[in-house]
């Protein structure tokens, strides 16, 4: 039998698990972003030299 308590806990626990989830995502997106950035640069170099590769034949 589920009390008044036990449901004001789970609410205040799936919050809490909520915010800390946001907070750390804040502190990797910079991360992240850098990561998409070198992703981004290395494909370019690829398309390049396919590109230039290509051109040669």
């Amino acid at each position: 039998m589920k009390h008044f308590n036990d449901t004001t806990a789970e609410a205040i626990m799936t919050t809490t698990m909520i915010s800390v989830f946001t907070h750390y995502a804040t502190l990797l997106q910079p991360l992240v972003s850098f990561t998409a950035g070198l992703i981004a640069i290395i494909s370019g170099l690829f398309a390049i030299r396919y590109y230039y590769l290509k051109s040669k034949k």
